[in-house]
């Protein structure tokens, strides 16, 4: 392979590792990736010497004031996002200084500079990393990074330092450099074959180190992963037309769940038909102004949590029967929840959630994650401090985190519900369901009207809500393509009576606002409908293209029940088995990569030294035993093993060819050598640092020192000894310690006893 191609190739392919990362974080949009491969690649014709590259370079003035003035774009679109600065842009300068570098590769420099870049860009793909992707980019950034640097460094010694020396008094003079560079002697397959395995060996110790080493950093400080992206409909406010449009073709996973009841079904296709009616419950409003649904924030619907139970309950007050009944959670869906894409702190679960269970604080983490109430039976979350005392404060708006992993456990309202689920409308004080009864001012009289008109001669709340979808159903349409300004009229008001086809929010509101004009109670929930089911994991996957609202109806008795008035439409599409697998890969990598914490270190420790025998088992009563016997049996296995393996040593040692002798006389040579050189340097004759053994010993002998013939037999078996492994009798190293006792000036004998 020539080497100048090799390195150039070794290059471009890190810049490629390098931006899979950032892909793998979704930090750069499609078309910052999609630019800066297509100007890669037409930078890969641009090498030194080239009428092109000579083109470059006559316009470097304008390409450096290009530079400048895009680095200005930059700082002022950071400027603007202040004080919560966005990375976009910066990593778009990052792209851009890319791209200029690999236009001008004149230079070592020019190559060194590009590898700072893309550990930039690895950098920032490791903070924000959340799929396995990002695994397999970073091994390739490391073989990668392994080769560039290496030949870069022979490159440099070639155009530098490469010289020919004709003789001694010849002047030196530089190689032909391209000559060498287009050689395909430098370098082989051998060379990036080892290279890469030392590399992979890296990467390797790299994945037991993270497994090993107590984690710190964020994990440590917040107790967790920390999701980047967010979902649209899921905060304080919801404007109408902008979650359902824009989260339609958005295949960003929100959340992951493991459903045992999922699990339990015969077939895939009886588990993915049972999916399609999986009502995810998120957020729940109850105020609607002009397109625009909010809380009320009445403190009497705020959402009751008893902590003093695992797992946490949750109730909603005054609707609830005197008796207040609860079922056993034996009698509800289980699920085991990770949320993933979702900013908002919202405690999903299936529709309706009746209790929640959090996993404990690990040790080690400074913060735990906290059940907090909301209002209409919605809770949410809180990062605290694990060693506060005070009760978590329920939060008035809705902020940011970083996903959560937890339990929930869920009663449908319709396979799962009993006459005693609420109490009759007449029992419940007026001002408790005021914010659900409330119709907007926004909405002109022929909006009661229609509601009167569509309910007429319907006496229980049931038929009224039963009345309202069918004429939903029957007088308008699904659709994203929501054309048409309302002006100043209502948004509702505009779907109901003009355009008359909409999305689930709009279906949502306006059965919402219909059924209130009817004396219906009612409330808006935005969640999601449906998943994707993995056989390949056993798991449900719920993207933002599933998002969706819907409308609860409080029908006395029956108490708050789901109404979905939005017409069956076609739900996405399932997963493939690749796509089964890779996501497969992303819920382990968002598991046990990014949510790998101290604890489940001690976790997996502590299992691990259940399975062998190491550490104490829990006992019938929760104490903890030790194995002595199985300890003491793994002591004596290892303390065998570690005998045997010295004995075969000691053998191979006496039975390799040339091996010194039991009464290892080489080691008295070695000693009798260094007390001569002692008693040399003594005399004022040391050995110069520059000299070999061998000519010591001649310069000794040119000096006419006393006994210096036996030092030069001295010198000679202490390299066959030292370096042949040569067995050296004991009476010849005894002859030589008499020999030299008068080495040198005669100021003091070498001991021949202490030689020997």
């Amino acid at each position: 392979m020539r080497f100048q191609f090799t390195h150039k190739l070794a290059t471009y392919l890190l810049v490629l590792a390098a931006l899979g990362t950032l892909i793998s974080a979704g930090l750069v949009s499609p078309f910052a990736v999609g630019a800066t491969i297509l100007c890669g690649m037409a930078s890969w014709f641009f090498d030194p010497g080239t009428r092109a590259a000579a083109a470059i370079e006559r316009a470097a003035v304008i390409a450096r004031v290009g530079v400048v003035a895009f680095f200005g774009l930059c700082a002022y679109q950071v400027w603007l996002r202040l004080p919560e600065p966005d990375l976009t842009p910066v990593l778009s300068l990052v792209l851009f200084l890319v791209v200029y570098k690999l236009f001008g590769r004149s230079a070592n420099r020019d190559y060194l500079q590009i590898y700072v870049l893309c550990f930039l860009m690895v950098l920032a793909g490791a903070a924000f990393a959340q799929t396995f992707l990002f695994a397999a980019c970073f091994t390739a950034y490391v073989v990668l990074t392994t080769w560039t640097l290496i030949l870069l460094h022979l490159r440099r010694e070639m155009e530098e330092n490469y010289l020919v020396k004709h003789s001694g008094h010849a002047p030196s003079h530089k190689v032909g450099v391209s000559r060498i560079l287009n050689s395909r002697r430098v370098i082989g397959v051998p060379f990036l074959a080892a290279t890469a395995g030392v590399a992979l060996v890296v990467c390797a110790g790299a994945v037991v180190t993270f497994a090993l080493v107590p984690r710190v950093g964020t994990g440590f400080a917040l107790g967790g992963a920390h999701a980047r992206k967010s979902l649209i409909g899921f905060s304080d406010e919801v404007t109408l037309g902008a979650a359902g449009f824009l989260s339609a073709e958005d295949e960003t996973v929100a959340l992951r769940a493991v459903v045992p009841r999922l699990t339990r079904l015969g077939s895939d296709r009886d588990r993915e038909a049972e999916l399609d009616h999986f009502y995810w419950r998120g957020t729940v409003y109850d105020t609607y102004e002009k397109g625009h649904w909010l809380r009320s924030r009445h403190e009497a619907l705020r959402t009751q949590i008893d902590d003093t139970v695992t797992p946490q309950l949750i109730r909603e007050p005054h609707t609830r029967p005197k008796t207040d009944p609860f079922p056993p959670l034996t009698a509800t869906d289980r699920q085991e929840i990770d949320i993933v894409g979702v900013s908002a702190p919202v405690a999903f679960a299936l529709d309706h959630p009746v209790a929640f269970e959090i996993p404990q604080p690990k040790i080690g983490v400074m913060s735990e994650l906290r059940l907090v109430p909301r209002w209409s039976g919605e809770v949410a979350f809180q990062n605290g401090f694990s060693d506060s005392s005070s009760p978590a404060e329920a939060p008035s708006e809705l902020g940011t985190f970083g996903g959560a992993r937890y339990v929930a456990y869920s009663r449908d309202p319709f396979t799962m519900t009993a006459a005693v689920n609420g109490r009759p409308l007449a029992e419940i004080p007026p001002q408790i369901m005021a914010p659900y009864l409330a119709v907007s001012p926004t909405l002109s009289p022929r909006v009661r009207q229609l509601g009167a008109e569509i309910t007429v001669g319907k006496a229980s709340a049931a038929s009224k809500v039963l009345a309202v979808m069918d004429w939903l159903d029957r007088t308008h349409e699904y659709t994203l393509n929501v054309t048409g300004r309302p002006g100043r009229e209502d948004p509702v008001e505009y779907f109901l009576f003009d355009r008359k086809a909409g999305h689930c929010e709009y279906f949502a509101s306006a059965a919402a606002m219909l059924l209130r004009t009817a004396g219906v109670p009612t409330r808006y929930v935005n969640g999601f409908l449906g998943g994707e089911w993995n056989a390949v994991g056993q798991y449900v996957t719920v993207r933002q293209n599933r998002a969706h609202a819907w409308v609860e109806a409080y029908l006395g008795e029956l108490g708050w029940m789901r109404v979905d008035a939005t017409p069956p439409v076609r739900p996405p599409g399932r997963m493939g088995k690749l796509r089964q697998l890779m996501d497969s890969l992303e819920f382990f990598w968002s598991r046990w990569v990014v949510g790998y914490d101290l604890g489940r270190q001690i976790d997996i420790a502590r299992d691990v030294g259940r399975g062998i025998g190491v550490s104490p088992a829990p006992g019938a009563g929760g104490e903890e035993h030790w194995p002595w016997k199985r300890l003491g049996l793994i002591a004596t296995l290892i303390a065998g093993v570690m005998i045997a393996w010295l004995r075969v040593a000691r053998r191979r040692g006496r039975d390799r060819p040339g091996a010194v002798s039991s009464g290892l006389a080489h080691q008295s040579v070695g000693r009798l050598y260094r007390r001569c050189l002692e008693r040399l340097s003594d005399a004022g004759f040391s050995r110069r640092p520059s000299e070999t053994p061998r000519e010591y010993a001649a310069r000794v002998s040119e000096a006419g020192l006393g006994a210096a013939d036996a030092f030069v037999r001295l010198t000679a078996l202490y390299g066959h000894a030292r370096f042949g492994r040569k067995e050296i009798q004991d009476a010849v190293v005894a002859d030589l310690t008499r020999a030299l006792a008068h080495l040198g000036p005669a100021r003091r004998a070498v001991d021949g006893s202490r030689a020997a």
